[in-house]
């Protein structure tokens, strides 16, 4: 049996476009730290900026669990919207909840009741 850890994708994705930028976290526990979230959402602004201009392009954050592939996806206006931090940290904190609980409730409700 293979339990190896494949972490948490955080994908940014300008809808325009189709362009994606994206890091994995083995421990995105990391990423409930509000300035930790913001700078990642940052770091991936800027790749993605530096793919091609994202002007105001409305933009999905995505976080997925690639041990068992549940995806979570989150909509935003434009990149202004995550320039905020603090809104930026708790779009990711708030996608990785739904996630983790998710999760738990696959663990308890075996039988999909």
């Amino acid at each position: 049996m293979n339990d190896e850890n494949k972490g948490f994708l955080l994908i940014l994705s300008n809808k325009r476009n189709h362009l994606t930028a994206e890091k994995r976290f083995l421990n995105p526990k990391k990423l409930y730290i509000s300035e930790i979230a913001a700078e990642e959402i940052a770091l991936l602004v800027s790749e993605l900026d530096g793919k091609e201009k994202i002007n105001d392009a409305p933009l999905m954050v995505t976080m997925t669990n690639s041990n068992n592939g549940v995806s979570v996806d989150k909509e935003v206006d434009s990149v202004a919207a995550l320039a905020d931090q603090e809104n930026a940290a708790q779009i990711v904190k708030d996608l990785i909840n739904i996630i983790r609980g998710y999760d738990m409730d696959e663990e308890t409700n075996v039988c999909g009741w």
